[in-house]
Formats: structure tokens, sequence, C-alpha cells
């Protein structure tokens, strides 16, 4: 009777590194477990550690009772890559390098790009979008911004401040567009964002409200 374990060696497509079965798994391993910690650094860039959930495969983020969402469903991330005989008959170990950084760096690329649109298209939805040009300067841009946005608490009831995520060009001339926003307009962002503080603790001290009070 044939052994199934050598039918499927032999329909496996990919060149075995190792004489030993055992060992290239071993090795397979080893560089999963290194891509998924190189991709958990470059999750972190974007989104806390404590915003990140799970959901099976197949399924979506919305329950089925709830307006449907812009995209909730899975992205499919994938780089590809190839690998010169001639180094790997050298033993050219910074091959490993060479290679596993570019496919991290493409990855990387085509989260930010697929987490980006997915919140840029639920602002469009809702109406949360700034139109630089049109406010006429970053500081009026800025003062916008925060008329729009509704900022929230952290899960131990601590404000939690929206970040700003900006382009190349922007980050250098955001220390200078900073600098020079004018004092009768930071004094009006300032007023907005303390009311929208004071709402945030106040939809906070409403949402604990709604639960009993153990009996003493």
């Amino acid at each position: 009777m044939p052994d199934p374990a050598k039918n499927s060696d032999k329909d496996d497509p990919r060149i075995i590194c190792f004489d030993n079965r055992e060992d290239d798994k071993i090795f397979d391993g080893s560089v999963t477990r290194l891509m998924q910690r190189m991709q958990e650094r470059s999750r972190d860039k974007f989104i806390n550690e404590e915003n990140i959930l799970r959901m099976n495969h197949g399924s979506t983020w919305v329950h089925s009772a709830r307006d449907p969402e812009p995209d909730t469903s899975m992205h499919t991330i994938s780089a590809e890559w190839t690998i010169p005989f001639k180094e790997i008959a050298n033993n050219d170990l910074s091959l490993i390098s060479r290679t596993i950084l570019p496919i991290n760096e493409s990855m990387e690329a085509q989260f930010a790009q697929n987490i980006y649109g997915v919140v840029g298209a639920a602002a469009e939805k809702v109406g949360n979008v700034v139109d630089a040009k049109a406010s006429g300067s970053f500081a009026h841009s800025m003062l916008e911004m925060f008329r729009k946005i509704e900022i929230g608490v952290d899960r131990d009831g601590n404000i939690s401040m929206p970040q700003m995520h900006v382009g190349p060009d922007l980050y250098k001339r955001l220390p200078e567009e900073l600098a020079n926003v004018p004092p009768e307009l930071e004094a009006e962002i300032e007023r907005v964002k303390a009311e929208k503080i004071e709402a945030a603790l106040r939809r906070e001290a409403e949402r604990k409200a709604k639960f009993k009070k153990p009996a003493k």
C-alpha cells in the first residue's frame, strides 16, 4: 500500500531545503514567527494594541441588525519574492534580511493603504471630512477638525485624544505650521477642545450611571 506521506511530499511544489522534513518544519515555523513579530510591530504604528480585535475567517465586524458599514470584510495582504539560487549556494546569510525586510515593508504598506481607505470611507459617510484648501489655512483646518470630531475615553475612563496621521510633505511643514497658528485661533481651538473633553467625560458618566450599583 503506498505511503500517503511520500505522495504528499511529491505533490508539494516547494523546494525542500533540508533532507530531514522535520528540519524544514522548524525552519518554516521560525520564519513565520519572525514575520508575525515584524507585522505586529508594523501594526502597532497605526493601531493601539488595546483596540485590536479578532474575528473568525469569513465573518464581519457588524451585527446584522445594524446599518451596513462602508467596508467590514477581510482584505488579503500578500507579497512575492525571488531568491537567487547562486546566493543560496554561496551560503550568503545576508540574503535572509535582504529578503524578509522588503516583504515586511510591502505588507506594511498594503496594511496602511487598507486601514486609511476604510477610515477615509467611514469619515466620508458621516461627513467628518475637512477640505484644507477650502479652510484657507492649517489653523482653520485644525479648528474645523476639532469641531467635527468626537473625543472619547479609554478603558480607564481617561480622555483619549485623537491622533494625527500626516503625509511626508505635511510632516516636514508641521512644526512651522503649528508655530504660526494665530493666538486667537489657538484660543478658539483650545476652547472647542475643552468642550469636546467635557462632553466625553459627561457621556462616560452617563454610561456608568446605567449600571446598577451593588447594594451595601
